[in-house]
């Protein structure tokens, strides 16, 4: 028995002294392109059409971003509620999907540099009213990892959380990709 437990310690001293796994990451630069609407919808039935301002990008390796963009707030209807400008503020999160590929339409772009992920950016929205936080994701459904939930083209698009006011938590679609640079 003291023999078994030996060896067990010696193995999983031998696991813990090799490399780390790595995991879905990437400490590159990536040029954030989203210039038509990315949709973001709230269980309310309202929807958010998110747009990114060209030369926007993200670093997840030090954490760094600077975004800028504009959103417009709909009501079920389609009606305008709200209108505006959004800037980012600071990257909370980059969870990297991969590269090149997308499975969900069996699709090889041929570039190596066209990359996915889902991007958190805390942002500040300008609105007619004055200043208010935000945090905005974008989900790329680019690269081999992409979670189900989001590995179809209606999983692209984006999340906008407005704390106390209203929560677009679901995708509704949209065309983006990071360029990794």
């Amino acid at each position: 028995m003291k023999r078994l437990i030996v060896l067990v310690l010696v193995a999983v001293a031998a696991l813990a002294s090799g490399p780390a796994a790595q995991g879905a990451q990437s400490s590159d630069t990536f040029l954030l392109i989203a210039e038509h609407e990315n949709i973001g919808t709230a269980a309310n039935g309202d929807s958010v059409e998110v747009t990114v301002d060209e030369g926007s990008w993200f670093d997840a390796s030090p954490k760094a971003v600077s975004a800028t963009g504009a959103f417009t707030h709909l009501d079920p209807d389609g009606n305008v509620l709200v209108a505006g400008t959004w800037t980012a503020t600071s990257l909370i999160s980059f969870n990297f999907y991969g590269c090149r590929f997308i499975p969900a339409i069996d699709a090889d772009l041929g570039d190596d540099d066209l990359c996915g992920g889902a991007v958190k950016i805390a942002v500040t929205l300008e609105t007619p009213l004055g200043q208010v936080p935000a945090m905005l994701t974008v989900f790329c459904i680019v690269g081999s990892i992409a979670p189900a939930s989001h590995n179809t083209p209606e999983g692209e698009g984006v999340t906008l959380s407005v704390p106390g006011i209203v929560n677009f938590n679901h995708t509704g679609g949209g065309e983006n990709i990071y360029v990794r640079v």
